[in-house]
């Protein structure tokens, strides 16, 4: 498997998790120290990403193409998103910048940022206008 295809299984691992309400197996796709950042916030830890993660709303996360930089034991994705929410049926299109690196073989987050695409551009906040 080429580090591209394993950054891939990642990012899809980390939908299919999230959406099957596996926050545990979730969580350890990050790092020991990974961060995650959205709404504005940045989440460091397991505990404060799981904590985010259990109190968001259930949906599914559709992702599209993704773009990935390899450079050794690092890498930069940049994934198109698309979050169904799961009660309301609303959509929040989204793109998700990943910093990953590999723990004992095996690739992970760094750091993950969320920016949700608004009719102005990429936002923290589906709901914030630039302009």
């Amino acid at each position: 498997m080429t580090n591209d295809d394993a950054i891939r299984d990642l990012i899809a691992a980390y939908a299919l998790t999230l959406d099957a309400d596996d926050v545990d197996a979730c969580i350890e796709l990050f790092t020991a120290d990974g961060e995650f950042v959205v709404f504005g916030k940045t989440l460091s830890g397991p505990d404060q990403i799981r904590e985010m993660f259990t109190r968001a709303p259930r949906g599914m996360h559709l992702t599209g193409v993704t773009l990935i930089d390899v450079r050794g034991t690092s890498a930069t994705a940049r994934t198109q998103v698309l979050f169904v929410n799961a009660v309301t049926h609303h959509m929040r299109l989204a793109l998700y910048d990943d910093e990953c690196v590999t723990v004992n073989g095996q690739w992970r987050f760094r750091r993950r940022r969320c920016q949700f695409l608004t009719t102005d551009g990429l936002a923290d906040s589906p709901q914030e206008q630039t302009s």
